[in-house]
């Protein structure tokens, strides 16, 4: 399989592997940030046929502990700051101090922005006000264009608030902001195929790219207890989304029981375009096992 270019394939979440929602101790947030500098600076190496390793995921409220953690830069030393993804904790009016604190922190890059819709009942407005805060901090050359934002729906509001989710959609279109879909992990459970299956036919409908957060470090998904699914499945279903599947197909093909195999031989039948195109739309997700997740990636033939 062809490289996949360009990609920001996986995002580094193992700042946010954890359950507990209190600032993490910047000694833990040390360590995570020198073992993502390793990885980052091996991209050259396993990371280098898919594209490059995603910023480090972090909470804005560890900005400050995480800056505090970095050690004292070396005015002779050249390295590259630590790239990072602020995950905004609050709604919309959160953003401008996390952004502010980010793009002004010594030793740090802020390479994107994590923002969730949080008022079930107007979704379509939680948009526009994120959208029209990312304008303002656009203007202000707070944030500039290699700054990925990336707006978080709930599935769980989907059915009961279906216009409203529609109208939300379409405020991320004509942004040109990225959907956020939460698959799982150690914060939620993860959807039913049939929502998500939904979820991503609306998202390419409108021409917009997605991702997805949690649950997806291996290429295929899991059964029995604490199932899930795997980057793979969601690719393979987004590649017969874009093929014109209708919905209950596409639902079928998150399911679907696959083998690291099997999965490889699809892959290959489908082709480096048809793989590529599915991965402009399904552009990244995260992991907190970038190691096993890397390790998948080699599997399925997405890795070299």
């Amino acid at each position: 399989m062809s490289a996949l270019p360009s990609l920001h394939v996986v995002d580094d979440a193992t700042s946010l592997d954890t359950t507990d929602p209190g600032p993490q101790a910047p000694s833990l947030l040390a360590r995570r940030a020198e073992a993502h500098r390793v990885r980052a600076a091996a991209q050259h190496g396993p990371f280098a046929a898919f594209g490059p390793l995603g910023p480090l995921a972090v909470r804005d409220a560890d900005v400050p502990a995480l800056v505090r953690a970095l050690p004292e830069a070396d005015p002779d030393d050249d390295a590259a700051p630590l790239d990072v993804t602020v995950v905004v904790s609050g709604g919309a009016g959160a953003i401008e101090p996390a952004a502010r604190w980010a793009e002004r922190a010594s030793g740090l890059r802020l390479r994107g922005l994590l923002a969730s819709v949080r008022d079930l009942d107007d979704l379509a407005r939680g948009a526009h006000r994120i959208a029209a805060m990312v304008q303002m901090l656009g203007a202000d050359a707070v944030i500039d264009d290699d700054v990925v934002v990336e707006v978080a729906l709930p599935l769980d509001a989907r059915g009961p608030a279906g216009a409203r989710w529609e109208h939300a959609l379409d405020t991320l279109a004509l942004e040109d902001l990225r959907l956020a879909l939460r698959t799982g992990g150690a914060w939620s459970e993860a959807p039913d195929p049939t929502t998500l299956a939904a979820a991503i036919g609306e998202a390419l409908d409108r021409e917009i790219a997605f991702v997805c957060h949690g649950g997806l470090e291996g290429a295929v998904g899991t059964s029995g207890p604490g199932a899930g699914y795997g980057f793979a499945d969601v690719l393979l279903a987004t590649r017969a989304s874009l093929d014109g599947a209708a919905p209950d197909e596409v639902a079928a093909r998150l399911t679907e029981q696959r083998t690291l195999e099997s999965t490889r031989a699809e892959l290959d039948a489908i082709g480096a375009a048809g793989v590529g195109s599915a991965a402009r739309w399904f552009s990244g997700f995260s992991s907190v096992d970038v190691d096993a997740t890397v390790a998948d990636l080699a599997a399925v033939g997405l890795g070299g």
